[in-house]
């Protein structure tokens, strides 16, 4: 992406902050900070690579909680009212304590905009700084980084480097379901022009290429069958529930995960298949 637009994301990301730091959650907020190629002064960002700061709360603890009992990530009620909808933003909550360069702050708690936007405008400009390197990298992510917030790749790869899972990339065909009853339930969740529709069409398709029985898949959050006692096989797209892939692994007989990682309408629909090779080593932990 230009500069330009990066910028204008991040004047969005403070405006937003600033019209609604007085609303829950966004009061525990305590800094923005960016790093990366934009902190640079790159031309062309490969995206903008930001982190929240935040305060751990007990009400805070207690939602977040509730919310990834039932598969959803916690943080985007940090995401949705800063975002609103916007994309090209790798968007890192408490990653200070984690990271090990400089993070350069936009924003404290009791600052104003002004103060924030000049301190965006102030970073200098440096046409010889190119993207910088994409960390946490493995082969099968190439061309979908952008997509991987950092975060949940450095989850992948620690995974991958201590044998718990292994990782291949594999793309889909666009294909309908051969079940019309399978494909009624699709039909009920997503209209035919949904990128989610076709993702599940396809994904749902290539397992049952393999003789898998579709009712034994746990859809996008759901059970295709409420009644069957097992689904091993899980799938989501747009990295909506891929943090919750270690506890549906170990606790709930997982056996392959394909994550439709940028669904769309008419691109190619490249994925990561995700297979558990130790359980044992993945008890306890989550992708967030």
């Amino acid at each position: 992406m230009r500069r330009e637009r990066a910028t204008e994301l991040l004047e969005h990301v403070l405006r937003n902050l600033d019209a609604r730091k007085a609303e829950w959650p966004l009061t525990l907020v305590t800094e923005v900070n960016v790093f990366g190629s934009f902190a640079r002064g790159a031309l062309e960002p490969h995206d903008v690579d930001m982190d929240v700061e935040y305060e751990t709360t007990t009400e805070w603890a207690s939602r977040a909680v509730s919310m990834h009992a039932k598969g959803l990530d916690p943080y985007r009620m940090f995401r949705q009212p800063l975002l609103q909808r916007r994309r090209g933003c790798q968007m890192l909550f408490n990653f200070r304590r984690e990271s090990d360069f400089d993070l350069l702050t936009l924003w404290r708690r009791g600052d104003t905009l002004r103060t924030a936007l000049d301190r965006l405008h102030a970073i200098p400009v440096d046409p010889t700084a190119g993207r910088a390197p994409r960390d946490a990298m493995l082969p099968e992510f190439e061309g979908l980084d952008r997509w991987l917030p950092l975060g949940l790749r450095e989850h992948l790869v620690a995974a991958v480097e201590a044998e718990s899972v292994k990782i291949e990339r594999v793309l889909l065909e666009d294909a309908r379901v051969s079940s019309p009853y399978v494909a009624r339930l699709i039909g009920r969740r997503w209209k035919p022009e949904s990128p989610l529709h076709r993702a599940a069409h396809a994904v749902i398709r290539h397992w049952e290429q393999q003789g898998i029985d579709p009712l034994t898949i746990h859809l996008h959050g759901r059970d295709m069958s409420p009644n069957h006692p097992v689904t091993p096989y899980f799938t989501s797209f747009g990295c909506r529930y891929l943090h919750t892939a270690p506890f549906c692994f170990h606790e709930h007989e997982g056996v392959e995960w394909i994550e439709v990682v940028h669904p769309t309408r008419r691109q190619p629909l490249d994925c990561l298949r995700i297979v558990p090779i130790d359980k044992s080593k993945l008890k306890d932990t989550d992708w967030r």
